[in-house]
């Protein structure tokens, strides 16, 4: 079985082949294909040929570091392929949690090892072409992860528009978006503590547009509402977070998922227009198709930051319509 990810069809002279291949069923593609990879590899007993040792999958999959013999790398010795172990290896907590976050901000071309970078993810981003559709949506800034170029110019990652500094996040965290039923992710954003944030599915939504980094159009998305669901990361005692949410009369309703620290528990609906307080580790289900989840991560903005000062964090909806400040 072969599995590539996207980007494979830009890496070809020729793509006549690759696209007979996935027209057969023979070649399957996705956005990121290592998770697939990874299914299909423990639930069918199959070896890998791959280069990557997936220290970013360790949690998922801890039966890649149970299973060592069932993954090979390649050499070219005279001519010939010689496939050979790939010498997989156990990896700390740390380590793995370092993959994690580097490969996520890889497809960002941001690096968390660079200065520059973490600069670039403690700072507030906005973008200011008139011109660029995702902009509108943003509530006066970037929702999402901005693009770096070589130089270390943050730019818009919708129309590649040099983007203008707002000042200096509070800590935010990153939500995961997946399929429900596939567990192939869809896109990730970062939530700033605090900001309170809507989450939907179109160009009219007045935040994140979660099919705004998806190729094709995920057929999963067409359950969730255009302004479905308003969401804030709040961080309490002791260094914890909960989730604030209110569905906002979604059409196919929103779910959660609690987490008993061993188990989920079974979905339950959440009534439009309340607020509801969620445990770090419960997930969400939107339209039944989609689930939403924090991804672990946390990112602080640099000791050494310096620029303009940050603007003030909008109000929380209140759900009879009036409005609380938040600090």
């Amino acid at each position: 079985m072969l599995v590539a990810d996207d980007s494979l069809v830009r890496a070809l002279d020729d793509v006549s082949e690759y696209r007979a291949l996935r027209k057969k069923g023979e070649l399957e593609t996705r956005p990121v294909a290592d998770s697939l990879i990874l299914e299909l590899a423990r639930d069918r007993g199959l070896h890998v040929i791959t280069r990557d040792h997936y220290v970013d999958h360790r949690v998922q999959h801890p039966w890649i570091e149970n299973s060592p013999e069932r993954f090979h790398c390649w050499s070219t010795v005279g001519g010939r392929v010689r496939i050979e172990p790939l010498d997989i290896m156990p990896s700390s907590a740390q380590t793995v949690s370092e993959a994690i976050e580097g490969k996520d901000l890889k497809r960002m071309r941001l690096d968390s090892r660079k200065p520059q970078h973490r600069r670039i993810l403690g700072t507030r981003w906005k973008c200011d072409n008139t011109l660029c559709v995702q902009a509108a949506q943003w509530q006066d800034q970037l929702l999402v992860w901005p693009l770096v170029t070589s130089g270390g110019m943050a730019l818009c990652p919708s129309c590649h528009f040099p983007l203008v500094e707002l000042g200096r996040r509070d800590p935010l965290y990153e939500v995961v978006v997946e399929s429900r039923s596939s567990h192939e992710e869809i896109m990730r954003f970062p939530v700033e503590v605090n900001s309170p944030m809507i989450i939907g599915r179109g160009t009219a939504v007045k935040g994140v547009n979660l099919a705004m980094h998806h190729g094709s159009f995920h057929s999963d998305l067409s359950r969730v509402s255009r302004q479905h669901l308003l969401m804030r990361i709040e961080e309490v005692s002791g260094g914890n977070r909960r989730i604030a949410v209110i569905d906002l009369d979604s059409s196919n309703g929103t779910e959660v998922e609690r987490w008993t620290g061993t188990a989920f528990q079974r979905p339950k609906p959440l009534s439009p227009g309340r607020e509801a307080i969620l445990g770090y580790k419960d997930r969400l289900i939107l339209g039944s198709r989609v689930s939403l989840r924090l991804s672990g991560k946390r990112y602080i903005t640099p000791a050494d930051w310096s620029g303009p000062s940050a603007p003030p964090v909008p109000p929380w909806p209140d759900p009879e319509g009036s409005t609380t400040a938040l600090r």
